[in-house]
């Protein structure tokens, strides 16, 4: 069996077990809640929230120049759906651990398809998000 098909079914049948849905769930919860005050421009509490994985390597005003960057000519955002999500216990560069990746499929208003991907990751207990990629 081809090791992508092996993969998709594993991740089907950890998903469909509760206790990681609410794990996936709860994860969910913590981007998307990120990912709201981002939208609204309130880039301190979206830092204060964030894992150290994030903070370590950037102050409030470096995530705030950062995403305004990569968001710059976008506009609000109109929708944003949940395309995938990927559970994992390692990310390049960063320490095993829980680790959810989500992508979103995102309309703004001056981009109607752009793809968002946030990773939160458990610590401690809580999910805080410690990547952030737009497409």
């Amino acid at each position: 069996m081809p090791k992508p098909l092996i993969c998709f079914i594993t991740t089907l049948l950890l998903l469909m077990s509760p206790t990681a849905q609410a794990n996936t769930d709860a994860a969910e919860a913590a981007a998307l809640a990120w990912l709201e005050a981002i939208d609204s421009g309130e880039f301190e509490l979206a830092w204060e929230v964030s894992s150290p994985l994030l903070k370590r390597p950037l102050s409030p005003s470096m995530l705030e120049r950062t995403i305004s960057a990569a968001r710059r000519d976008f506009g609000s955002v109109e929708s944003r759906r949940r395309t995938c999500v990927i559970s994992a216990t390692s990310m390049p560069g960063a320490p095993k651990n829980d680790y959810k990746e989500f992508t979103y499929q995102t309309r703004f208003t001056n981009k109607p398809n752009i793809t968002e991907t946030i990773t939160p990751h458990l610590e401690e207990g809580v999910w805080k998000v410690s990547g952030y990629y737009v497409n």
